[in-house]
């Protein structure tokens, strides 16, 4: 589906990128035509005076490789003659001749400035000493020279760089390998011309530093380079392919300007790489003027088009970010001067966020009204139950024997319920809770007499802090019910921790340990309490708080409450803000 920019895009954008396409479009035709044309009048230039620098070079550089191989040649057939007399002698004589052989041929390392040494791949005995200039070696280890390939299938062949050990070390250099015949036209030795790299290079440098030349061989060998190594040795195949479908001639490659000759009684080919950024640098400052004249022409029609269209999108501008950051508790002002549609669409907005935060009261208020009787129903349903409970207790006393302690008994059990049922509030000080536990505890106390003991851990700091009314009773009187049931002996502690932002109370007791399935089959006394602790919990708090039940690692029951620490009954109004009954 084609979108229109007239409907989906914002005014101002649709006003500011057309008038900015259209210049900028008639701008850029100007200046890639005057690039282009500068460009190619530039490159046509250097490529015919960088052909004209390479011939010369070319011909230094045949000059005196042709002097390499001529003196390779008349020292082979030296060494051919000097081969012969001396392998029909005896030892002595044999090496008489290899020490006239090496003498010869220093008299060519000496007589060639340009040459660094030889090496001798025969069955004379090997002397390799990197204080001498001519190095002996063995025939049979020549095939595992990596150059070997070179000149496996041929007489000669000049041989890309390489590292051979003098007397300063690894030296780099390029070398040119003859096989040495007998006169039964049998290849009995390879004789090495060594050419140290930097002199090599001597002789295909320019006065341009800028420039990156290379040396190929007749069948597109990289020899040497100067400059950059990887343009070379990744476009070899190209290069290998322009050489042979033309002798001379100017290619560019990315920014890379290649230039290239090779004459037909040579065997050597040059080729010369220069950055296309350089050649054109003269053609790209004129472009850039250009360039920015027109950038300086774009800019001035944008801003007459900002101009014009600001005051249209203006006013929308206001009313999307009022939009964008409504909330009820601050609401951005919009203009009053406006007398045009804006200024009704701007009243009409006020009088929306007027109604909605009439409603949002009146919800809130509501669903505070709801949850405080949710609240109040679940601590009335428990009160019934309680009951019910705490008078079997007093049942199983006056059953077992008649005692006058039945009547201590019904006394602690009406402080309970008073503490109970006085209060009407859902939070109360952990003091007050406490006190209300205790005497369910000293009820408990006067059936259980010594076999009961009880320990209340309480900071100070706590007792000031606000919790759920009736919150202990139904972790306690699970304790006796289910817990201490058919024992001789009960114990029960109580420990409360005060945190940074919430309260923990501990409740142990030493009874039975929970069945596995405990949470499957409660029983209506035990489940129901403890299911209307987690309801009020969950209401008061959300599920962030609530309590777990588990065996205790001394033996019995542990349960773990945690609680938000609320200081004041108005804290909990300012921490847990009621949007939902979710408390989210």
């Amino acid at each position: 589906m084609r979108l229109n920019p007239f409907k989906t895009m914002r005014i101002e954008y649709v006003f500011f990128f057309g008038f900015a396409l259209i210049v900028t479009i008639l701008v850029a035709i100007v200046v890639s035509f005057s690039y282009y044309n500068g460009s190619k009048e530039i490159a046509d230039n250097t490529s015919y005076y960088q052909q004209k620098v390479l011939v010369e070079i070319h011909k230094k550089l045949t000059t005196n490789l042709k002097d390499i191989e001529q003196s390779s040649n008349t020292a082979s057939l030296n060494f051919t003659n000097m081969y012969e007399e001396m392998s029909g002698g005896n030892k002595y004589d044999q090496v008489r001749g290899q020490a006239s052989i090496r003498a010869q041929l220093n008299n060519f390392v000496f007589g060639m400035p340009i040459v660094h040494s030889i090496h001798v791949y025969s069955d004379l005995t090997p002397s390799y000493n990197v204080q001498e200039f001519v190095q002996f070696l063995p025939l049979d280890g020549i095939e595992k020279e990596a150059w070997y390939k070179d000149l496996e299938h041929s007489d000669e062949a000049w041989v890309s760089e390489r590292v051979i050990k003098t007397n300063n070390g690894d030296t780099p250099v390029i070398s040119y390998a003859r096989k040495v015949y007998n006169r039964f036209n049998r290849a009995f030795a390879v004789m090495v011309f060594n050419v140290k790299v930097p002199d090599f290079q001597s002789l295909i440098t320019t006065e341009d530093s800028r420039s990156n030349l290379a040396l190929l061989d007749a069948t597109g060998k990289l020899i040497t380079y100067i400059g950059k190594a990887d343009f070379f040795t990744s476009h070899q195949a190209q290069i290998k392919e322009q050489l042979e479908h033309k002798n001379s001639g100017a290619k560019r490659t990315g920014d890379e300007f290649l230039v290239w000759t090779s004459s037909l009684d040579s065997k050597w080919s040059l080729l010369e790489v220069t950055s296309w950024r350089q050649i054109t640098a003269g053609s790209l400052k004129q472009t850039r003027t250009i360039l920015a004249f027109g950038i300086a022409t774009i800019i001035l029609i944008l801003l007459l088009a900002v101009f014009l269209s600001r005051q249209f999108i203006k006013p929308i501008g206001l009313l999307l970010k009022a939009m964008s950051n409504f909330s009820l508790n601050k609401r951005v002002p919009l203009p009053t001067d406006y007398k045009n549609e804006f200024g009704t669409l701007f009243q009409g907005y006020d009088k929306l966020l007027s109604r909605i935060e009439q409603l949002y009261g009146t919800l809130e208020e509501k669903h505070e009204q709801q949850r405080a009787a949710e609240i109040k129903a679940l601590q009335m349903m428990i009160n019934p139950h309680f009951l019910y409970n705490s008078l079997d207790q007093v049942n199983w006393m006056a059953i077992e024997a008649d005692q006058p302690q039945i009547s201590s008994m019904l006394s602690h059990l009406g402080q309970f319920f008073r503490l109970s049922l006085t209060n009407t509030n859902s939070l109360v000080p952990l003091t007050e809770e406490l006190t209300h536990i205790e005497s369910y505890l000293q009820f408990q106390k006067i059936r259980w007499e010594d076999r009961l003991t009880y320990t209340l851990n309480v900071p100070e700091e706590a007792g000031k802090l606000y919790v759920p009314k009736v919150i202990l009773q139904p972790f306690v009187e699970n304790a006796f019910v289910h817990g201490f049931h058919g024992k001789q002996q009960a114990s029960l502690d109580i420990a409360v921790s005060v945190g940074f932002d919430q309260l923990l109370i501990v409740i142990r007791d030493d009874g039975r340990k929970l069945r596995e399935d405990w949470q499957e089959k409660r029983s209506a006394k035990g489940g129901y309490g403890l299911r209307n602790v987690r309801e009020r919990i969950e209401a008061l708090f959300g599920n962030k708080y609530g309590f777990t039940l588990s065996n205790s690692p001394e033996g019995g029951t542990e349960a773990i409450i945690r609680l938000p620490r609320l200081e004041t009954l108005k804290q909990k109004g300012e921490r847990l803000h009621v949007e939902n009954s979710d408390h989210r």
